[in-house]
C-alpha cells in the first residue's frame, strides 16, 4: 500500500495536549531542524544512551549523521518524525522545541515488505517520563499500519529503561544477543530484541 505524502513537513501532525508530531519527509525539512536535531542526538549520546555513537559526540559527527538521514529519506525507505512543543509563545518568533524523534526503516525486498524496523527513538533527557516515548511509539505503529506493514521489530540495550517500556506497550521480547553493541563509553552491552504484530 502506498501512503500519500505531502511535499513538506506538515504531512502528519498529531496534536495531543502540548505536543505536535511532525513528519519530516524532505531533506530540506531535516536541514531546517538541523541544530535541534544535532542537540537532541548529542544530549542522548552524552547522557549514556546506546544508539550507535561514542561519547562525547561532536557537533560535526551529529551533523554528518543527520545529513546522511536526509539523503536516505529521499530514497523512500526511511521515515522520520519529530515531537515538539505544539506552538510558539504568543508574540514570540522562536520555533517549537524538539523533545523527541523516531524513525521507521522499511526493507525494500520482496520477501520483507510485511515488516519494518523502529530505530533511533530519542527523547531529550530533560523531557523524559512525560509520555513522549509512548506517543512517538503509538504514532509510528499507526504510520506503519498505513504503509501496509503487519509486523515491526526493534532492539535496545539490555538493562535500559526502554526494555520495560516496550513490554508495557505490548512488544514481545524474543531474544538477547550478548555483546551486541557498545555503550557510549566504549564498554560492551547486550541487546534485547522485540517484535510486535500490528493488528
Amino acid at each position: 500500500m502506498k501512503v500519500a505524502l505531502s511535499t513538506d513537513v506538515a504531512t502528519s501532525r498529531i496534536r495531543s495536549q502540548a505536543y505536535t508530531i511532525t513528519y519530516l519527509n524532505t531533506s530540506g525539512s531535516i536541514l531546517t531542524h538541523l541544530p535541534q536535531l544535532c542537540l537532541i542526538l548529542q544530549d542522548c549520546v552524552n547522557e549514556g544512551s546506546s544508539i550507535g555513537f561514542l561519547a562525547p559526540l561532536s557537533l560535526l559527527e551529529a551533523e554528518k549523521y543527520w545529513t546522511q538521514v536526509a539523503e536516505t529519506i529521499m530514497k523512500g525507505n526511511l521515515h522520520l518524525f519529530i515531537l515538539t512543543t505544539s506552538a510558539t509563545s504568543p508574540g514570540r518568533d522562536t520555533p517549537p522545541i524538539i523533545l523527541g524523534t523516531i524513525q521507521l526503516s522499511t526493507i525494500p525486498k520482496a520477501t520483507h515488505l510485511h515488516r519494518a524496523e523502529v530505530i533511533k527513538l530519542l527523547v531529550s533527557p530533560s523531557s523524559r517520563r512525560l509520555g513522549i516515548a509512548r506517543k512517538l511509539m503509538e504514532h509510528i505503529e499507526d504510520f506503519a499500519r498505513g504503509t501496509g506493514r503487519t509486523m515491526l521489530n526493534l532492539d535496545t540495550a539490555t538493562g535500559s529503561a526502554a526494555v520495560e517500556m516496550y513490554r508495557r506497550l505490548g512488544w514481545e521480547e524474543w531474544g538477547i544477543c550478548k555483546d551486541y553493541a557498545s555503550w557510549p563509553d566504549g564498554s560492551r552491552c547486550d541487546a534485547t530484541f522485540f517484535r510486535k504484530d500490528l493488528v
